[in-house]
């Protein structure tokens, strides 16, 4: 399996476990999968045009830099990214963080969001290859 796929796969694992663990009401690990369903979505768009990264916001510049400001993914995307990537700071290392529902289930529809989007361009790629 190539690193893309084992991305894509990991992406997919993450994206289901958000749902699950949205509807067994736990919101914080929600937020924090959800994320990572994003994370590794990213991964796999940067590894597409060989780029890599070992930090989550070397990541995010990166994305924004070889693709949004390229037109390549939507301004949104990116900003769903790196909104995703701050709910999950405080989500993981704020005892003062409280999620709920609504935030929760915001995280899981950006998360579709930016993934649709990347497996959009990810697809295409492929097509072009």
């Amino acid at each position: 399996m190539s690193e893309i796929k084992k991305f894509l796969s990991l992406s997919s694992e993450d994206l289901e476990t958000a749902q699950f663990l949205y509807e067994s009401q736990r919101f914080r690990p929600c937020i924090s999968r959800a994320y990572y369903a994003m994370y590794y979505v990213a991964q796999a768009l940067l590894l597409s045009e060989n780029l890599d990264t070992s930090t989550h916001k070397g990541m995010i510049k990166m994305i924004n830099r070889h693709f949004a400001q390229t037109g390549k993914i939507s301004a949104n995307a990116s900003k769903l990214l790196n909104d995703a990537y701050e709910l999950r700071q405080l989500g993981d290392y704020s005892t003062k963080f409280v999620s709920d529902e609504v935030i929760a289930s915001e995280m899981i529809v950006n998360a579709k969001v930016f993934i649709t989007e990347v497996e959009m361009i990810l697809g295409k790629n492929s097509v072009e290859e």
